[in-house]
């Protein structure tokens, strides 16, 4: 019996800081077909000397061990210059080096061409604290006519008119100055006008823990936002529910034809899909007649089940459980799930037209990496209504779901989109990737304009206002700013998102005693320029601008008939959201 020969094993290995060793892989090396033609050689040689000596009787334990070293020795020969090289790898951490050397491929390149900036340097300037003497004065100027006590007739369609405390309405209807004045009267209407959680919240959570309950609390006046704006009407038709949507919301166009379909972007787990699920059950199931109601059982096969896609680009350990519980939650029938895990740059419409192939209550296994798969005909013409939703959808994920909800407007028209993004982080915002630039330009444009009115036939003394005005791109109105260039727009963009990090401070008296954080905080030099209350306004404003700037986009790129800018929560420091309807 020959001995058995050890496949040649990878040669990555990383240290392990809590067992303080290198950890080596255990996997076999994926070489080349013509080196293992070569290995293979050399083994059918060792096999062939072994019968010969075997034959000779020759063949005792310390010769199969010379035979045995002569072919390792030969074979590392052969391996030398890749082990050299760092190429004797499994296929795993084969691309794991085949994606860092494209990266390396890409930084020659970006150097090559001097576009390159250090990672290092970069993460060194955004931790620099801001000096409000480095910020443009004009900038400042023109963000405060933005939100000045006469709104432009584009804030005034884009930002919902809130009656809460100045951090919510971003200052708007008054001065910064004027702001700071008024605190105590801001934090009194904060205490009596509170964001409404949705009616669902205290029957579902009650037990819940205190640190528990807020973030489910947030989840719900999320979840009530997106009920009062007519979001989910589409949903609660099919079980005959009335709607609570208010009045000056347009509802979705989703036709009874169209299946819908929540798409949590960024989902994680899929905690927001699950409190959703639960709140539309306490609206659906009471609706349905029970069997004690009536003689004849209700037929629930027939009703079309809740429909969720999960996008997320990472695993998560507990998303199995929280997927198994919207699986098999069975009021009033079973829902369809499925998981996507790939980042929103690569998503396509036919990855979320699977959820038509997946059975209500069972899981669908997860497309292997790399594997290309194309979702039944059937399946690509059943016309759908996607409601995305994401909340806390971090930085510029937003911009790049919102580009790909436009690129979905140029390429098919049967199916329609509904969004709600509570959006977060703009402090770590991209300036080439914000789609919205444009509206930018228009926000500070239409600074102190008024809106564009037409005459009517019976009186033509008589003035309206100018409906879809926010849809129309050629508005004759009165200008009262100065015209702001693209060139300007591109140098403030990096001021924009800097400064939105000053939104998360709290307030003077709050924060006695904090240590000074790097971006935010610069000690007693930069409360004196500029002080914590000022700082924390200009914070919000600018977080605002890129809100207010993507609801534009949305109705001038991607087709919705309505977009807004909203506040849903008082729970926490990130608390917008863009809601929006096609």
């Amino acid at each position: 019996m020959h001995t058995p020969i050890q496949p040649v094993i990878c040669q990555y290995s990383a240290w392990g800081s809590k067992q303080q060793r290198f950890r080596n892989c255990k996997l076999a090396a994926k070489l080349t077909p013509e080196l293992q033609a070569q290995i293979q050689q050399l083994d059918q040689r060792r096999i062939q000397t072994e019968n010969e000596a075997d034959e000779q009787k020759s063949l005792t334990e310390a010769r199969r061990q010379q035979i045995l070293g002569q072919f390792l020795e030969k074979r590392a020969q052969l391996l030398a210059p890749i082990l050299e090289a760092g190429e004797v790898l499994c296929g795993h951490h084969q691309k794991e080096a085949a994606a860092a050397q494209a990266k390396l491929d890409e930084i020659a390149k970006a150097k090559e061409a001097g576009t390159y900036q250090d990672p290092d340097e970069i993460r060194t300037q955004k931790e620099q604290p801001v000096d409000p003497k480095d910020i443009p004065s004009e900038f400042l100027l023109t963000v405060e006519r933005v939100f000045s006590a006469e709104p432009s007739w584009l804030v005034r369609e884009i930002l919902e008119d809130c009656t809460g405390p100045e951090d919510w309405k971003m200052g708007r209807g008054r001065s910064v100055d004027e702001d700071l004045d008024r605190s105590e009267e801001s934090e009194e209407s904060s205490e009596q006008k509170m964001f409404p959680c949705h009616r669902s919240y205290e029957t579902l959570f009650s037990t819940a823990g205190t640190k528990k309950k807020r973030h489910l609390a947030q989840e719900s006046q999320l979840i009530e936002t997106m009920s009062t704006r007519g979001l989910l009407t589409p949903v609660l038709s099919d079980f005959a529910v009335p709607s609570s949507t208010v009045n000056s919301y347009v509802e979705p166009t989703a036709t009874p034809e169209q299946r819908k379909v929540f798409v949590e972007f960024g989902a994680g787990t899929g905690g927001l899909s699950r409190h959703l699920q639960l709140a539309l059950e306490t609206m659906v199931v009471p609706s349905i007649p029970s069997s004690s109601d009536i003689s004849t059982p209700v037929d629930t096969s027939s009703m079309e089940p809740f429909n969720f896609v999960l996008l997320d680009r990472q695993k998560f350990r507990s998303r199995n459980q929280v997927d198994y519980m919207i699986r098999t939650q069975p009021h009033p029938v079973k829902p369809r799930v499925m998981r996507i895990t790939k980042d929103v740059r690569d998503l396509t419409l036919p990855d979320l037209q699977f959820i038509h192939e997946t059975e209500p209550g069972v899981a669908r296994p997860e497309t292997e990496e790399g594997a290309v798969m194309e979702p039944h005909l059937s399946s690509t013409e059943t016309p759908t209504h996607y409601i995305c939703i994401s909340k806390h959808f971090c930085g510029i994920a937003t911009d790049l779901a919102m580009g790909w909800l436009q690129q979905q407007k140029k390429t098919q028209d049967r199916d329609t989109f509904s969004l709600c993004f509570a959006t977060c982080c703009h402090g770590v915002c991209e300036p080439t990737a914000l789609v919205s630039k444009p509206y930018l330009q228009e926000l500070f444009n239409t600074a102190g304009q008024t809106k564009k009115r037409k005459r009517t036939d019976q009186d033509p003394s008589d003035d309206v206002e100018d409906e879809g005005a926010l849809a129309s791109t050629d508005q004759a109105t009165v200008s009262t700013a100065k015209h702001v260039t693209l060139e300007q727009v591109d140098a403030w963009i990096p001021w924009i998102i800097k400064l939105a990090g000053w939104a998360t401070l709290g307030r003077e008296e709050e924060s006695c005693g904090l240590v000074s954080r790097p971006g935010k905080d610069a000690g007693s030099t930069l409360e004196e320029e500029m002080p914590r209350d000022r700082r924390r306004v200009l914070g919000k404003r600018c977080k605002k601008l890129l809100d207010m700037s993507r609801a534009i986009y949305l109705v001038r790129e991607c087709g919705f008939k309505q977009a807004k800018a909203v506040e849903y929560t008082v729970e926490s420091v990130e608390s917008g959201a863009i809601i929006g309807s096609m």
